[in-house]
């Protein structure tokens, strides 16, 4: 993910020091950033909650900061989203085209589906072509996107609750929509949606809020702790 850097010059923002604020100064700039990158944070999951929809957990939590750290001469702190999770999709990698524009991205759970097969219907194809997604139609939890997987490779085949893949032979002339039902007892639920691939404009404005609310926040602190 790219970077942007701000850099503040505290005797520059307050001009003229006397002996006392002097001495404050070390402090006061630390816990004026630290309490800067804070707010960051908290203002890009306000910013989330905002621009997307169903915003999860996952997502909100994933906008982070570290603490100010000595470095040289310079205090440095920062704000990011994460960049890793063990075993799913890295935020950082998801959210990029709602920050930059460009296509969604593929998820793990999309890759698998370009090399899975339904084991019900006459769909026996590849479910998804690199130009498709499968778009949730209700909450789907992670452990349920697992269990679609496996139902989708046929290395599980439960007699109830079972997920399938309705394709261009099955839904032809039946009025069903292309995508992934939930069999569960006796009745059909549409769960997933086929769409083409979508494109994003960059409509979440991560670096703007971020710098605006750092240097709001950390000049409103900085004079507030040294007692102007």
């Amino acid at each position: 993910m790219a970077k942007k850097v701000l850099q503040f010059d505290e005797k520059a923002l307050l001009g003229e020091l006397t002996h006392i604020e002097r001495v404050l100064l070390p402090r006061a700039s630390y816990l004026s950033l630290n309490r800067a990158v804070f707010d960051a944070r908290v203002r890009l999951q306000q910013e989330a909650k905002n621009r997307f929809k169903n915003v999860s957990r996952l997502t909100n939590s994933s906008f982070l900061y570290e603490k100010p750290k000595q470095i040289g001469n310079s205090l440095e702190a920062s704000v990011f989203i994460r960049p890793y999770i063990p075993k799913g999709n890295a935020p950082a990698k998801y959210l990029a085209p709602q920050i930059y524009g460009g296509k969604a991205y593929r998820t793990r759970f999309q890759r698998a589906l370009e090399q899975s097969q339904t084991y019900i219907g006459r769909d026996s194809e590849p479910i998804l072509s690199s130009d498709k997604i499968m778009s949730p139609i209700v909450k789907i939890s992670p452990r349920t996107y697992s269990t679609i997987t496996g139902q989708m490779r046929g290395t599980s085949k439960p007699k109830n609750k079972r997920y399938f893949y309705m394709g261009e032979k099955s839904v032809r002339k039946s009025g069903y929509k292309k995508g992934i039902y939930l069999r569960q007892n006796k009745k059909l639920t549409f769960i997933m949606k086929q769409i083409d691939m979508p494109s994003y404009t960059g409509k979440f404005n991560f670096f703007k809020v971020a710098e605006d609310t750092v240097r709001e926040s950390f000049n409103r602190n900085l004079l507030k702790e040294i007692g102007r």
